[in-house]
């Protein structure tokens, strides 16, 4: 009888771990599955400078985009903390191009890269940047495209005075982004149905 209840434990215990590697297996497969699913991001255009703004500068970068009386800025998932989109740079890439890069990777917008405003005290370029959507500051949250990087929650349109400096990934940078906000100088809704907010992916080659 002792055997018999021994023989009937382990039998249930094998059993117990086929049912858990088979569940294990299905959770691998539909992850699988769910990832050949998603949208995967579309190349990135074509490096848009403006023409009187053509100086060669190095290094990580990040667009200052002012619309109206607000700037567009990101909103993180992991805290809710703003930041601008920025990005290190990629080898022999122009700080413009490392700004665009950024702000089409993690907005979906393709702007056009004007002045450099200044270099933040962690060293990341801040470019004042054009975008062509048509829409106004108060379009905004906006969702970022599916492919983009899962670092923002959403797009919003803040005051940059009207926010302290622990609400910000990078607070040392606030009294830059200030300044650089009011030396673009207001900046009038662009022109178009503001229902088209993310530009469609553009058939040009990769940079």
């Amino acid at each position: 009888m002792i055997h018999s209840h021994i023989s009937v434990s382990a039998y249930c215990l094998l059993v117990l771990r086929i049912v858990k590697t088979g569940f294990k297996l299905i959770g691998l497969i539909a992850t699988l599955l769910l990832g050949a699913c998603s949208e995967a991001p579309p190349p990135s255009p074509t490096c848009r400078i403006a023409q009187d703004f053509q100086a060669n500068y190095q290094g990580p970068a990040a667009c200052l985009i002012r619309v109206q009386n607000t700037l567009m800025v990101l909103a993180h998932s992991a805290n809710g903390q703003y930041d601008l989109p920025y990005a290190d740079s990629l080898s022999q890439e122009a700080a413009q191009c490392t700004a665009h890069r950024a702000m089409w990777q993690q907005t979906g917008f393709n702007v056009e890269v004007d002045k450099l405003l200044g270099i933040t005290q962690n060293g990341i370029h801040l470019f004042s940047c054009r975008l062509h959507s048509g829409f106004n500051a108060y379009d905004g949250p906006i969702d970022p495209p599916d492919w983009a990087s899962p670092k923002a929650e959403q797009i919003v349109f803040i005051d940059p005075f009207d926010t302290r400096n622990d609400v910000w990934r990078h607070p040392d940078n606030l009294i830059m982004y200030r300044d650089g906000y009011v030396s673009i100088g207001f900046v009038e809704s662009t022109s178009g149905p503001t229902t088209q907010v993310l530009e469609s992916p553009p058939t040009n080659s990769p940079e």
